[in-house]
Parts: structure tokens; C-alpha cells; sequence
């Protein structure tokens, strides 16, 4: 049984492998678009009125003041964690099934993009160096797994979308044969973001509280 599952993991691996070496236009294309995300978020800080620089400052010193004192029920914070995880993946998966879906792709992830980008340069604009700090305890440790995981069902997403584009040499067989990697992939996938969300809930407000007591 255990000979079975190694050999298992090592198809699955060689699958994982093999589409990552055929696809990295697409591999590059995620990640151009992902930096412009990055970019476009944090250079909309600058474009906020006053008001609402204010509004989030106020919100940002009333989170450190409370952090220390939250009581987190945690199976809820996990699965609300997972569970958000899981349907950008699955998301992901039921595009990846129509090659009209390969825009909304590129628009997930550019706005995922966009939403880190601009969390870490407002952290960094409020708080100096102290906001890097939180930044690095209460974004950066989930998204060590939740980015791979998503860049890679991205790109196995788009690669599938592809494939289902009319074309002469297109049949039935290979469709079916990319499907089975397309969705052995895309566990794959789906699982490291559940650990990602695993890490969000149990890691991360520990990480935070740390740091907070730092920064006080």
C-alpha cells in the first residue's frame, strides 16, 4: 500500500513537473500580471483623499490597541480561512474549464495582486518600518503557500483553457488525458491553500500579537 501511494505521489509530481516546463509563457504572463496587481494597488494609495488616509490610519490604531485583547474563536477563523481559499481555487478550477474564462482568470489575480500591493504600502506609509514588521507577521507567512498554490492553479487553469480551443489536432483523448492533469494539478493546488488557511488561523495571530507587543 505504501509502495502504491509513493508511486502515486511521484506521478503526480512528474504531472506537476511536466506543466509547469510546457507552460511557462503562462507561468510568465501570471506573474507579469500579478506585478502590475502589486504595483497598480500600492501606487492607488497616493490617489486616496485625505479622509479616507484618515479613515484607515484610525482603523489601523484601534486594530493595534485591541489585537492583544481579541479572543479569536479559532475553528471559525479557520474555516472562514479555508473556506475563502478554497473558492478562489475552485474558482480557478470551473474557469480553467471554458476558454472564455481566461480573462477572469488574469483578473484574479491581478487583483489579488492588487490588494497585497496596496496592504503592505499603506502598512509601510502608516507605521514606517514598524508597518513592515506587521506586514511580515500577518500577511507574509499564509501567503509563502497561498501564492505558489495560486499562481500554479492560474497557470494550470490557463494552460486547460487553451487546450479547449477549436483547432484541427484537437481529440477527444488528449482533452480527456490534460483534463485528468488539469484536475490532479489543481488538488494539488487546492490543498496547499487549505494548509495556507490553516497557517492564517493558527500561525498568524500569534505572529501579529507578537509583533504588536513589539510595536507597543
Amino acid at each position: 500500500m505504501s509502495m502504491d501511494r509513493l508511486e502515486g505521489g511521484r506521478a503526480l509530481l512528474d504531472v506537476f513537473r511536466h506543466s509547469l516546463r510546457s507552460s511557462w509563457p503562462l507561468c510568465l504572463l501570471v506573474l507579469i500580471i500579478f506585478t502590475l496587481g502589486l504595483i497598480c494597488g500600492a501606487l492607488n494609495l497616493t490617489f486616496l483623499p485625505p479622509v479616507q488616509i484618515q479613515e484607515l490610519h484610525d482603523y489601523m490604531n484601534t486594530f493595534i490597541k485591541e489585537v492583544r485583547n481579541l479572543d479569536l474563536e479559532t475553528g471559525r477563523v479557520a474555516w472562514e480561512a479555508m473556506y475563502g481559499k478554497m473558492l478562489i481555487m475552485v474558482a480557478l478550477y470551473l474557469l480553467g474549464l471554458t476558454f472564455i474564462g481566461i480573462p477572469v482568470i488574469l483578473a484574479l489575480v491581478f487583483l489579488k495582486g492588487f490588494v497585497l500591493g496596496f496592504t503592505v504600502a499603506f502598512l509601510n506609509y502608516d507605521l514606517a518600518w514598524s508597518g513592515l514588521l506587521l506586514a511580515l507577521a500577518c500577511i507574509i507567512p499564509q501567503h509563502l503557500l497561498y501564492l505558489p498554490a495560486l499562481f500554479v492553479g492560474a497557470v494550470a487553469s490557463l494552460s486547460f483553457a487553451l487546450v479547449l480551443l477549436p483547432r484541427p489536432s484537437s481529440t477527444w483523448s488528449k482533452i480527456w488525458g490534460s483534463f485528468a492533469s488539469y484536475t490532479g494539478v489543481m488538488l494539488v493546488a487546492l490543498t496547499v491553500a487549505v494548509g495556507a488557511g490553516l497557517v492564517e488561523a493558527f500561525l498568524t495571530p500569534w505572529l501579529t500579537r507578537m509583533v504588536v507587543g513589539i510595536l507597543e
